[in-house]
């Protein structure tokens, strides 16, 4: 498993992210805290948990997901 924390400004940021998070096969969740977790594809679900919030993405795999990271580091926050 792999976790980065990410954050969006915008609702089209969060469309944005989603269509890239969609083309890979990974399950993915974004948490807020321990209570809210919505599926990282998930339009609708990523906007309930509101903008300007530092998420953390958590990508569901064995294998290096280095790719996935790159493609939407624009959203990374340290």
């Amino acid at each position: 498993m792999s976790q980065v924390k990410v954050q969006f400004k915008t609702p089209e940021e969060v469309m944005d992210f989603t269509n890239v998070v969609s083309k890979y096969d990974y399950n993915m969740d974004l948490k807020k805290s321990s209570r809210k977790v919505v599926d990282a594809k998930s339009l609708l679900g990523i906007l309930a948990l509101g903008l300007e919030n530092n998420l953390e993405l958590c990508i569901y795999s064995d294998e290096d997901c280095s790719e996935v990271v790159n493609a939407i580091g624009k959203y990374v926050v340290a």
